[in-house]
């Protein structure tokens, strides 16, 4: 039986990465059912339960030496993995890891990696050299191809597809009405609901623009406001401070949520106004109108991609602006919807590619 280990940021309960995991367990395994996938995880236990499949802690040398050893295949990705804006010690992390399978002569592929903004000259150069070691690089954007190319990875050819979540499903319409019960929310069918996505990210007075939006779309649109906490509890906890500022009410998803639930719930919404770009994701995958708040440059790219509109960055908001934003996304939506239908056809035929091009690898093809 073949073995593949994938690494990525598993485990920290991120809901868009660890939909990204459960993308790449289930395309790998529809292709190739009698193959063993490990997982590099902060919570292995937990990653083992709701996968399936084994794990181990990805801060464990020797655990990390000995998966290494077994594989056939080592997995980087997806998601955001090549970038040291939110933390300087990822870059080196994951290359690593690559690094040291190469060494250990075994195949090694970036699955649909988004790459940048990488600040640092050394981690420049060791994308460069540990780049050009790779087997196969498939990376999710255009501009992730663009950065890895002026970055200097020249072999092997770069391949851009999608994000791998795009290959998900949702919940189906029972399960929801029981997590529905279980969150204790009623969705009014006759009122417009609106799914809001915030992460922290030095909010300050900004929280008070959304906040304002908010209420605008609770008592000039009549609609329900949730918020959608993509990771707990930090998530969460910037809902609740958005919330306390608000005068209208607004709920508040307080527990996390499974990728497929979280996916489910999106689909129910008729507008999403988002930061976390899988919330964001999540909302294309279900034909659902977006606006987007432009934290990082992934967002912005995906945004352009699925060409729905953007507020700009958090430091950027203006509350007569974003409204003005939020009216145009409602009074546009059949039309965005229609595009989005044809978007996500394209994504999701593109997303699927990573795992085809990772199983021919395996197998022997490059």
């Amino acid at each position: 039986m073949q073995r593949v280990l994938v690494s990525g940021y598993y485990g920290f309960g991120n809901a868009g990465d660890e939909a990204i995991l459960m993308a790449i367990v289930d395309s790998l395994k529809k292709l190739k059912s009698d193959i063993e996938i490990t997982a590099l995880s902060a919570d292995p236990q937990k990653t083992k339960e709701y996968y399936g499949i084994n794990a181990v802690q990805r801060t464990s040398p020797l655990a990390i030496i000995r998966e290494i050893s077994k594989a056939d295949l080592v997995i980087s990705g997806g998601g955001g993995l090549l970038q040291d804006v939110t933390s300087n010690r990822s870059i080196p992390y994951y290359l690593f890891i690559l690094y040291l399978a190469k060494k250990m002569n075994k195949k090694v592929m970036f699955y649909a990696n988004g790459v940048g903004p990488v600040l640092r000259e050394i981690n420049k150069s060791m994308i460069k050299r540990v780049g050009n070691m790779m087997d196969l690089i498939t990376v999710r954007d255009e501009q992730s191809r663009k950065e890895l190319e002026n970055l200097g990875v020249s072999k092997p050819p770069i391949i851009v597809t999608a994000d791998p979540a795009f290959v998900l499903k949702p919940i189906s319409d029972e399960e929801g009405a029981k997590l529905l019960k279980r969150l204790d929310i009623n969705l009014c069918s006759e009122r417009m609901k609106v799914g809001v996505s915030v992460r922290p990210w030095n909010l300050n007075k900004n929280r008070e623009i959304i906040a304002q939006a908010c209420d605008y779309l609770i008592k000039g649109r009549d609609s329900e406001v949730v918020f959608i906490p993509m990771q707990h509890p930090k998530d969460y906890y910037e809902s609740l401070e958005i919330v306390k500022l608000m005068k209208e009410e607004a709920k508040v998803i307080a527990e996390p949520l499974s990728p497929r639930e979280i996916l489910w719930l999106c689909g129910k919404m008729d507008l999403i106004f988002g930061m976390r770009l899988h919330a964001l994701i999540f909302g294309a995958m279900m034909e659902v109108p977006l606006v987007g708040l432009v934290y990082d440059p992934k967002v912005e790219h995906f945004l352009q991609r699925i060409e729905q509109p953007s507020a700009g960055k958090p430091g950027d908001l203006d509350l007569v602006g974003l409204c003005n934003l939020l009216e145009e996304a409602i009074s546009d939506a059949a039309k965005s919807q229609k595009q989005l239908q044809k978007k996500k056809e394209e994504l999701t035929v593109l997303a699927n590619e990573n795992a085809k091009l990772a199983i021919k690898l395996l197998e022997g093809h490059k």
